[in-house]
């Protein structure tokens, strides 16, 4: 296999990854040194707001949003930019509650507060006298430095449901606007917000591509390594504090693990051939991933120092892209052990397997949700990378992007269960795309003429699961 092939200049990208899995031998053997880099991490530029929703190709059920209204603003503080910084403190707070898929923003807005989205679900019509909630926010001056702002939630009798006060430096505010969110979300629905989860992805082109995370709104772009090497399949550790991921720094493939705290990255695994698409485990205690030490690609489990708990699989076949079910009971991979891609299931020591994609010759990439009730996978129809959605039993198969959204790869899921980040070319660039896969719109998450690809979600803060 020639080095094109796996930089992507000859071929798509998702024959690209099979392509590496399938002839790894080879491709180990033509892969030439990459060049070496220093590994420090930096910050980079923040990215731009990704305000579009569009709606996919078909409607699905939906569960009925609860309805939100801004109230009139409160600013009582003469501090430059006050007034300013209030509205955008509201729009971004509808846009947080927006993105949720479970709240509607109940018109009129306040002035100069813009809805944050400009396409797919039509903005609720305006009624004034619709029962809503409420919610007062009222920025004022902190007794020390910075400024206070008071978010309210009023339930449609005027009764407080939920009261924060957050000190902020203007325009510093994004972080309270999502933790504020995810309060009100809570508060309605018993659901767990995403406000305050990130997506870890790869952007770049050929053998230079490197980790960048992403708030869920698109915006706070920022770099994570700067090694000047191939980095692939990055994954967050269950808690948030760890990265653990493919590395061709210093010339072989590796797995690294990046502490997120102070982004320094550590290699774990040097195992001779492929060491690719660590996943872990949802107590965090061990990785699943694909190696080729004895000479074919199987599953194993590891430790995160790198030791080998336990080869999973013994086929002849390519075994790859495993991934824990929220239980920790079960892995799903993808094997063509009856000749084309498709997704099995087996438990955490290799038995029970069961092939669960029937239909398609070629289904891989899965990622089972952390509710457990749902797994995503890519299916090649008509050939384009499809995005679909079964339950573990292989039953319920339900289509998430059609023809007309072009390919979409490497599906992750929010930790609501019900959002998906997906790498895709629908833009005529490959970035990233969230998808509501009960509602069927999908919004830009990343832009740019860069290829943004392996999106991983966070989980959200506090949590201990995988993805």
């Amino acid at each position: 296999m020639q080095r094109e092939q796996l930089t992507g200049r000859s071929l798509p990208r998702r024959a690209r990854l099979l392509g590496a899995l399938l002839g790894l031998a080879a491709l180990l053997a033509a892969l030439p040194a990459l060049p070496q880099g220093s590994g420090t991490p930096s910050t980079g530029p923040a990215g731009p707001a990704s305000s579009e929703v569009i709606r996919l190709g078909v409607e699905r059920s939906s569960v009925p949003r609860v309805l939100v209204r801004l109230l009139p603003l409160e600013v009582v503080t003469d501090a430059p930019g006050a007034a300013d910084a209030a509205r955008l403190m509201a729009g971004r707070l509808a846009r947080d509650l927006y993105f949720s898929g479970l709240i509607d923003i109940g018109q009129p807005l306040p002035p100069g507060v813009a809805l944050p989205y400009t396409g797919g679900r039509s903005p609720r019509p305006e009624d004034a006298t619709a029962p809503a909630y409420g919610i007062a926010l009222r920025l004022e001056a902190a007794p020390g430095a910075g400024q206070v702002w008071v978010a309210r939630l009023l339930d449609p009798s005027g009764e407080m449901r939920i009261s924060k006060r957050y000190t902020v430096e203007l325009p510093d505010f994004a972080r309270s606007v999502h933790h504020f969110a995810d309060e009100v979300v809570m508060q309605l629905t018993g659901e767990q917000g995403i406000s305050q989860t990130r997506i870890l992805f790869t952007r770049g082109h050929g053998d230079q591509r490197e980790l960048h995370i992403v708030d869920f709104d698109g915006e706070n772009l920022r770099q994570v390594t700067r090694n000047a090497s191939l980095n692939l399949t990055p994954r967050w550790s269950p808690d948030g504090t760890q990265v653990a991921y493919t590395s061709y720094y210093r010339g072989r493939q590796r797995l690294m693990l990046l502490a997120s705290a102070t982004g320094q990255s550590t290699r774990i695994g040097d195992f001779q051939g492929l060491n690719l698409g660590p996943t872990w485990s949802p107590a965090g205690r061990e990785l699943a991933l694909t190696l080729s030490r004895d000479g074919n690609s199987e599953i194993y489990r590891i430790r995160p120092d790198g030791t080998i708990i336990q080869r999973l699989t013994f086929e002849p076949s390519i075994e790859c892209s495993p991934c824990y079910d929220p239980s920790g009971k079960q892995i799903a991979f993808t094997s063509d052990r009856t000749g084309s891609p498709q997704i099995y299931v087996m438990d955490t020591v290799g038995g029970g397997r069961q092939r669960i994609t029937f239909e398609g010759s070629y289904n891989e990439s899965a990622a089972w949700s952390p509710r457990g009730d749902r797994i995503a996978y890519v299916s090649r129809i008509d050939k384009k990378f499809t995005i679909f959605v079964l339950a573990p039993d292989g039953s319920e198969r339900q289509q998430v992007t059609f023809a007309q959204d072009r390919d979409n790869e490497d599906p992750s899921w929010a930790p609501d269960g019900r959002h998906l980040v997906v790498s895709s070319n629908r833009s005529g660039y490959t970035n990233l795309w969230v998808l509501d896969v009960d509602s069927g719109e999908a919004r830009p998450l990343t832009r740019g003429k860069g290829e943004d690809t392996g999106p991983s979600w966070s989980g959200a803060p506090g949590a201990a699961r995988g993805r």
